[in-house]
């Protein structure tokens, strides 16, 4: 389908597709996160509001193990966190090395694999550990055994098998689908995010292997105090700052002359 490149809400009437009709009009879990500003940037104070409809478009579709992640993850943190945002430049999270719940833990915390700080342990099952890298305290979430029917759970398995005629797999996927949003739309959005996903604090998290590490650049300032009296139209926290013409012409003039200079 082409889209007309004039109309600048083309692409967010496309996008309202992915999440269906019936699950957008459903009482959702939402997140609130905090992150730093820039690539080097200090930690931003401003909230920012992340929705399913968010997470469905970074995975790539609604299902029933990306709602699952949601509920764990929303239990966490309101056993975390509280009222207070997540905090996603000073987390640690751990998941199964699963596309739903791996991603969701990518997602609401900013943990990640390449800075080994996504760390992937298959017997989490459906939950989630989380540390504080700035204290090292650590919790879990874990969906209670059962609370997801035992039936979807071997057909998901069993249609990753090799070998399945195309002709049964196209008449038992859609089964299986609509097997996974019946018990979304009867069980899960009918649950309470704490009722089946059990949220606890751990005295010591061991910690898997990381697959690779890399320096994280985009947190390393995020304790960083603002300018006092530099404001920048670039920050909006910073715009009503008094600034003093000549302090403001010494730091562009220290900056203008690079990183080595003495001036």
């Amino acid at each position: 389908m082409a889209i007309d490149s004039s109309n600048e809400r083309a692409t967010p009437q496309l996008q309202k597709w992915s999440l269906p009709t019936w699950l957008e009009e459903a009482a959702l879990p939402t997140f609130a996160v905090l992150d730093t500003r820039s690539a080097q940037g200090r930690l931003d104070p401003r909230v920012k509001t992340v929705s399913v409809a968010d997470l469905v478009l970074a995975h790539g579709h609604a299902c029933d193990g990306l709602l699952r992640g949601v509920w764990a993850m929303r239990a966490l943190a309101d056993f975390v966190f509280g009222d207070a945002p997540i905090d996603r430049s000073d987390l640690l999270v751990v998941s199964k090395n699963s596309p739903c719940l791996g991603d969701v833990a990518a997602y609401l915390t900013g943990g990640r694999a390449r800075f080994g700080t996504h760390r992937l342990d298959d017997s989490l099952s459906v939950g989630f550990q989380l540390q504080r890298l700035s204290t090292g305290e650590a919790w879990e979430v874990r969906e209670e055994p059962g609370f997801f029917p035992a039936t979807i759970v071997a057909w998901e398995a069993d249609l990753l098998r090799e070998g399945r005629e195309d002709s049964e797999l196209r008449q038992l996927l859609a089964i299986h689908e609509a097997a996974q949003w019946d018990w979304v739309r009867d069980v899960l959005l009918a649950s309470e995010p704490g009722k089946y996903y059990i949220a606890r604090k751990l005295d010591h998290l061991e910690l898997p292997a990381p697959l690779h590490v890399a320096r994280r650049t985009d947190t390393f300032n995020r304790l960083v105090s603002p300018p006092l009296d530099l404001p920048s139209p670039d920050d909006p926290t910073l715009m009503n700052a008094q600034g003093d013409v000549e302090n403001l012409r010494h730091w562009q003039q220290r900056y203008d002359s690079g990183p080595h200079s003495s001036l």
